[in-house]
């Protein structure tokens, strides 16, 4: 009785199907569908062998990903912005199963929203708010990476959180919580840390002086900060 379900299907193929021709199909499966090819790269670059971090590598694709989507006028509208968004979702989908190697999760989620933001908040129509969906995504995924971390890769995780929070376009586009929240949480046992953060919001009160919204703001935001630390 041959199957029905499309796992079963799928299954019976790959039975039927030679080494060589398993082989070649993927070859041409990942030369001719970029997805297929940069979920294909995230999966198992293990296997390539390089120490060199991947961060890099992640904003080239992702900076090609958005490329294959904008009009003729460099844009990304609110139509292909679906696809594309969906598109990057899938990759951190890959990244975020237990088979992907910690060190591309963490590289890919610093590309996106370190890189593939930022260009998005120019460029593309956004009416869904998929920006924040991603950071969102994105921020989640670090969350539950840091813990398996070793200390100081903890560190430098969150050295980087850091770093990123301290640049004035996240604030801009209202992505800032989602790195302040990483940080409040990584900080919660580490007086240190709690300083270093303290003294960002500080710099940040000091620079809107005549922006009363957002130092409203930020002075909520460093009480949260504060009654989470001291529960």
């Amino acid at each position: 009785m041959k199957p029905t379900t499309r796992q079963g299907q799928i299954e019976h193929i790959l039975q039927q199907l030679s080494h060589q021709e398993l082989k070649d199909f993927v070859l041409d499966k990942a030369l001719q569908d970029s997805d297929f090819r940069d979920t294909l790269l995230i999966c198992f670059a293990d296997l390539l062998g390089s120490e060199e971090p991947a961060e890099p590598k992640y904003q080239q694709m992702l900076a090609d990903m958005m490329q294959r989507h904008v009009n003729v006028d460099g844009y990304v509208h609110s139509a292909s912005a679906n696809s594309l968004t969906t598109a990057v979702h899938n990759l951190l989908d890959v990244a975020r199963k237990a088979t992907t190697p910690t060190r591309e999760t963490l590289d890919l989620c610093l590309a996106v929203i370190s890189s593939l933001l930022p260009k998005l908040a120019e460029k593309m129509e956004d009416p869904e708010e998929h920006i924040y969906s991603l950071m969102n995504t994105s921020c989640t995924i670090l969350w539950e990476c840091y813990s398996v971390l070793p200390p100081e890769r903890q560190q430098a995780l969150f050295d980087r959180i850091l770093q990123e929070y301290t640049k004035p376009l996240y604030l801009d586009l209202d992505l800032d919580s989602h790195l302040l929240a990483l940080l409040k949480d990584w900080a919660k046992h580490d007086n240190k840390r709690q300083s270093v953060c303290l003294h960002q919001l500080e710099k940040w009160l000091k620079t809107l002086k005549q922006d009363h919204w957002r130092k409203h703001y930020l002075l909520e935001q460093t009480n949260t900060l504060l009654t989470y630390w001291k529960t």
